[in-house]
């Protein structure tokens, strides 16, 4: 892709440039200069893009009392063999009430996977909606959609209705995973876009905690309590402003600087800088004719192979592997802990490493980060796999030294929240070109949740036939693999603009109307 011509337009010239000297989308091959390198973004105020991304970010966190939901719930919902014994001390009254709601085993592993049955249909749809509607607006319908869900879940009577409520609130956080990410770096400067970025794995962390501190409740009330976080988020959402770059592509350039305005503040002196930069790189892909062969070059391909691979990654890693057998890894280690308790450790644990990795990713990198995660996640996996042999051949052994597998299960937990759990959505929504970050972002969110989706359920038949010890060796060696992942193909996008980032795919190829385009981007080899 062609980058952005270097050339400074001088800040008052900015100042002073009216509307009808931006380039639209006629105007192909014209390009504004702009010298991203005199844009000195530090000097935004912070607050306006971290009230504006919020609505963003508590998408995740709706989606994390989801994820979360079933663990402290399962207890509750769940019977023997879906009927009721003396066991249960259940009143009779209590038998006739259309609330009392039992569920037999396959009922329940219904209610836990569909989730992802709807998260793979939204990925699929989110990128074409965010295009067509905007962000904002489709940030909205996510909460509406979540606050639907919760209530058919809150109000169930039977099996049926908490299966479409799962999907339902599925469907929710797979448009979210695509639209949130791109409405985070879109709004957001470049010193601010990765940490924001970080916050949305700790976000959904912070649902799945939530969930469990709530665990102690009635199952009913922990929905409806969880109804109440997208209604909020959802009247909050009316006070963001939407996408500059958004804006600006449907030819609402008003709105678009009020935008700005209001993410930068009044005193910010590149507003106008701002704009014309992304007028720009609209102008210069306008100026390319869109086709379904776009997917073969290499500036397109590359990025979205690049985060298919992060999400394939990030699934494979073992991480299912050890939430579930948490419980099993708490009681061998001699823990006198209620199960509920040792949720909320480890999820506190999940939450405070993913919180630090949004400090880590602006001074590590993000590929030094990813690559220090991956590397922690390998060996620790390793570890407790050599745990589960020692368990397996000389239990008596192993039962001696039990706080080992507590001690490898919360570091594991501590450093995937850190670096391979969080970064694959960071840097696959800044790898994305912008002409595809749609249809891309979609790609690579149905990849997250189709390998998450298929991992669960292989899971089981893994450790029927390799044992405990093997499985969590097959995600070792995967994890290794993601290593030289990380070393050999992921590139740094640490501190670069869309452009810049885009210049690292370069095929060296123009596509017909932008030969007057300049190139003043120094083009760098691809690295993939």
């Amino acid at each position: 892709m062609a980058a952005i011509n270097k050339a400074f337009v001088p800040e008052d010239d900015f100042k002073e440039t009216s509307r009808q000297d931006r380039p639209t989308s006629s105007d192909k091959g014209t390009v504004c200069h702009v010298d991203i390198e005199r844009i000195d973004d530090s000097k935004a105020p912070k607050l306006p893009q971290i009230l504006a991304t919020l609505p963003a970010l508590f998408g995740a966190f709706v989606l994390g009392t989801y994820l979360g939901w079933c663990s402290p719930v399962q207890p509750q919902l769940k019977s023997a063999n879906g009927t009721i014994t003396a066991s249960d001390d259940i009143t009779a009254d209590d038998q006739e009430s259309v609330w009392h709601l039992l569920l037999d085993e396959d009922q329940m592993s219904w209610v836990g996977s569909l989730i992802n049955v709807g998260a793979v249909v939204g990925c699929l749809c989110g990128g074409f909606l965010m295009d067509r509607f905007g962000r904002k607006v489709i940030l909205a319908a996510v909460f509406l959609f979540y606050t639907a869900g919760w209530l058919l879940i809150t109000l169930g009577v039977h099996a049926s209705m908490l299966y479409v409520g799962r999907i339902v609130g599925g469907l929710a956080g797979g448009v979210c995973c695509v639209v949130a990410p791109s409405y985070i770096g879109e709004t957001s400067t470049m010193s601010m876009r990765g940490a924001l970025g970080m916050l949305f794995s700790a976000m959904m962390s912070a649902g799945i905690l939530a969930t469990s501190l709530l665990g102690w409740l009635d199952w009913r009330w922990i929905s409806a309590i969880c109804t109440i976080f997208p209604v909020v988020v959802l009247v909050g959402i009316i006070f963001v402003p939407d996408s500059p770059y958004f804006l600006i592509k449907q030819g609402r350039h008003g709105d678009a600087e009020s935008s700005l305005l209001w993410l930068r503040g009044n005193d910010y002196n590149y507003v106008k800088a701002e704009l014309s930069r992304i007028e720009a790189l609209i102008a210069e892909d306008a100026a390319q004719e869109s086709r379904f062969s776009d997917i073969t070059r290499p500036a397109v391909y590359k990025p979205v192979l690049i985060g298919i691979g992060l999400m394939v990654l990030q699934q494979l890693s073992g991480i299912n592997a050890a939430l579930f057998n948490s419980v099993e890894i708490f009681r061998l280690s001699g823990s006198s802990l209620d199960g509920l308790v040792s949720a909320v450790i480890l999820n506190f644990v999940l939450l405070v490493a993913a919180l630090s990795s949004s400090i880590l990713v602006e001074r590590l990198g993000r590929k030094v980060l990813f690559l220090l995660s991956e590397t922690l996640t390998c060996l620790s996996v390793f570890a407790l796999g050599g745990y589960f042999y020692v368990l397996e051949n000389d239990r008596e052994t192993a039962q001696r030294f039990g706080w080992v597998p507590l001690t490898l299960l919360i570091f594991f937990i501590a450093v995937f929240a850190a670096g391979v759990g969080p970064l694959p959505w960071l840097v696959s929504g800044e790898l994305m070109p912008a002409k595809f970050k749609g249809p891309g972002s979609s790609i690579v969110a149905f990849t997250n949740w189709i390998t998450s989706f298929i991992v669960t359920k292989v899971f089981i038949d893994m450790q029927r036939s390799l044992t405990n010890a093997g499985t969590f060796w097959v995600f070792g060696i995967l994890c290794f693999i993601g290593i030289l992942f990380g070393i050999f193909i992921l590139p740094e996008t640490k501190g670069k603009t869309p452009e810049q980032i885009q210049a690292l795919f370069g095929d060296g190829k123009e596509s017909e109307g932008s030969e007057n385009v300049n190139h003043s981007i120094e083009q760098r080899p691809s690295r993939f």
